[in-house]
């Protein structure tokens, strides 16, 4: 029904109400710019943070690599250090030999000379003097000269390398103190920008936070709004429709027939639940009419609409609809439960959001409008839509496969089913009921 040609008045309060959506719509579509825009600069900050704090864990690594190399080079020289001590253990021992050499050949020499000779320096004095043994090299014999001389050159040879491992010692020293001092500062910049990433992520949390809620609130401004716009359009729809009604009732009783009856003749009546654990919801209304089947079953006339069975009203308003009204309760007992039922159009709603309804709950009252009734299965996540439009089976004025179902659910609980207008377009899914 939704394409039927509506009212001049319905037109003009319909496009005022869309005015109200439009301008709700683009408000909350601006919510806090500078928040969106602190919390885009705070990411940015925790993304360069991390960068930096991989950067400074790569140089500690490096340090660290370093050291264990200059500890082992230490290691090494400190090895190398005891080889020459032993080997300056070895060469002593043969400098002692070279000195019992030398005194032994000064006192060959000492017999064949007598007691004035020089060599007597050699026995009285320290042999290890190069002073003496170059004072005694010219009587000694090329044997005692050799010795002295291999005496002289291992002992510079030692000397020289004790310094050099000395030298390195130091050295290598001064280096570990220096990358102990570079691992502990990149550590400290370590630990100082992971305390800045928490910090910064705490913060974006906070701002995270703080948006959501107020997108939050604004899309619930938006909600009552739109609701606000809805009741307002359907109470102009409401007082257009009756003041057509009082107009035809003047019409009708001056001559052109029988007025209808007022929808305060027709009387509630009690449930007949079916073995489904459902009933006729259009069990009271006056004067019905049956039209054709669409996205659901379109009917017409006045009276009471009932809830086919137990369940939750999901909403009472949209206006996208005809007069406003588009009222949705999810099923909670029988084959169809969680299920959603929508009756829209031309009523005026009896129940509000969160309500719980059973069979014989006056769910709204159909006032004999333009546009008559629509009732059948609705989208349960897209507030407004129906399965048949959700599916994509609805092209304007086609009977579709929910149409149908909900149609033969209708007949089985005793109302008059609709009318096809051609083979139902589409399916229902294979887990639905069926009658």
């Amino acid at each position: 029904m939704r394409n039927r040609l509506r009212r001049s008045a319905w037109q003009a309060i319909g496009g005022a109400a869309v005015a109200v959506v439009l301008i709700s719509v683009s408000s909350s579509s601006e919510v806090h710019p500078q928040l969106t825009s602190s919390v885009q600069s705070m990411k940015q900050e925790a993304n360069s943070l991390t960068q930096r704090i991989a950067a400074l864990n790569a140089q500690v690594q490096s340090i660290s690599s370093h050291y264990a190399s200059v500890e082992a080079q230490i290691q090494q020289l400190q090895a190398k250090e005891s080889s020459v001590e032993t080997a300056i253990a070895q060469k002593q021992s043969e400098l002692k030999k070279l000195h019992g050499e030398i005194v032994s050949e000064a006192v060959s020499l000492f017999a064949q000379a007598g007691t004035d000779s020089q060599v007597l320096s050699v026995l009285q004095d320290n042999p290890n003097s190069s002073a003496v043994a170059q004072e005694d090299i010219s009587t000694a014999s090329s044997t005692q000269e050799e010795a002295v001389n291999a005496y002289e050159a291992v002992q510079q040879q030692l000397a020289n390398q004790q310094s050099q491992l000395q030298a390195d010692q130091s050295q290598q020293a001064s280096l570990l103190n220096l990358l102990s001092a570079q691992e502990a500062k990149a550590q400290s910049a370590q630990q100082q920008a992971s305390t800045e990433l928490s910090s910064v992520n705490a913060q974006i949390q906070q701002m995270v936070a703080a948006q959501l809620a107020a997108e939050e609130q604004a899309r619930q401004a938006q909600i009552e709004q739109q609701q606000i716009a809805a009741e307002q359009a359907a109470a102009a729809q409401q007082a257009a429709a009756a003041q057509a009604a009082q107009q035809a009732a003047a019409s009708q009783s001056q001559g052109q027939g029988s007025p209808s009856p007022s929808p305060t003749s027709v009387a509630p009546s009690p449930a007949a639940v079916a073995p489904s654990g459902y009933a006729n919801p259009i069990r009271s209304i006056g004067d019905l009419q049956v039209w054709r089947i669409d996205q659901g079953v379109d009917y017409n006339g006045y009276g009471p609409i009932y809830a086919i069975g137990d369940g939750v009203v999901l909403s009472t308003f949209n206006g996208g609809w005809p007069g406003g009204t588009f009222i949705t309760y999810r099923l909670t007992n029988g084959p169809a439960a969680g299920l959603v039922v929508y009756a829209a159009e031309d009523i005026n709603p009896d129940v509000s959001v969160g309500q719980s309804v059973t069979p014989n709950t006056v769910i709204g009252t159909l006032y004999n409008g333009p546009d008559g009734i629509e009732t059948g299965w609705a989208d349960g996540g897209a507030l407004g839509e129906t399965m048949a439009m959700s599916y994509g089976q609805f092209y304007g004025s086609n009977s579709t496969a929910f149409g149908s179902n909900f149609s033969q659910l209708l007949s089985s609980l005793g109302a008059p089913g609709g009318v096809l207008q051609n083979s139902p377009t589409g399916s229902v899914p294979g887990n639905w009921p069926q009658w």
